[in-house]
């Protein structure tokens, strides 16, 4: 496992969008993401010299860059007062903002899995008196045939 880390939504990769972006585009969509992480918020204030700083876009690389994250459904962005941009991170299988309140995280469900607390509650609303139901451990029910030639 890695130390410290930051995400990025598997579906740019398996789209095979992060293989049409620029180098100047990868950077500040990594910044973004690393910021997001950071300040634990999908909406981030960020000026063009702080992005300079960070990665080392210029002002028009960042400016494209802006341009064509938005027309990829990654960001969305607003210009804000005294020279700050507003970035909002967008689900790349949307193009939409991600739903819900912006600086509550956002724990999305594994892949086959089954709440144990549910499957438990079976068990609580069972009468401690009454025993289980027996499971079937017979040869035949894996499928083994129990007479052989």
């Amino acid at each position: 496992m890695l130390d410290s880390w930051f995400g990025v939504h598997p579906q740019v990769v398996r789209s095979k969008l992060l293989k049409q972006l620029k180098p100047s585009e990868i950077l500040l969509y990594l910044y973004l993401m690393e910021r997001s992480e950071f300040l634990c918020n999908r909406v981030i204030r960020a000026r063009d010299c702080d992005i300079t700083e960070a990665v080392g876009l210029s002002s028009r690389a960042a400016r494209n860059a802006r341009i064509k994250l938005q027309e990829c459904g990654l960001i969305r962005c607003v210009r804000g007062p005294g020279n700050v941009y507003i970035y909002t991170i967008c689900d790349p299988r949307t193009k939409q903002p991600y739903p819900g309140d912006s600086d509550k995280p956002m724990v999305p469900p594994k892949r086959g899995y089954s709440d144990p607390i549910q499957s438990s509650s079976a068990d609580a609303q069972r009468p401690r008196d009454q025993p289980k139901e027996p499971s079937n451990t017979s040869p035949q029910s894996h499928g083994i045939p129990l007479k052989f030639p």
